[in-house]
């Protein structure tokens, strides 16, 4: 009885995380919180924030380079005034 009652689990937990994948690909501003909360806690702990980093850097090579080229711009445009030359200015 108990095989019985651990499949009916694990059939119970692929039905919700099917569930879950259609909702991120349903639901813009579901998506954006589930990555805002797995952020939160990738960040929580040092060890954890490296893995996710490293994991970005090695199998999602467009995301991470699409943040480094955010990176840049933003240093670009944080220049104090007597640094920026009149193209770079606002």
């Amino acid at each position: 009885m108990k095989s019985a009652d651990n499949n009916k689990i694990r059939f119970q937990v692929i039905d919700e995380k099917e569930y879950f994948f259609q909702m991120l690909e349903n639901d813009s501003v579901f998506f954006k919180e589930a990555i805002e909360a797995m952020l939160t806690l990738a960040i929580s702990d040092p060890k954890l924030t490296n893995q996710v980093a490293n994991l970005i850097e090695s199998d999602y090579r467009d995301l991470y380079l699409a943040i480094q080229k955010e990176g840049v711009q933003s240093q670009k445009n944080e220049l104090p005034g007597c640094c920026q030359t009149s193209k770079n200015k606002k």
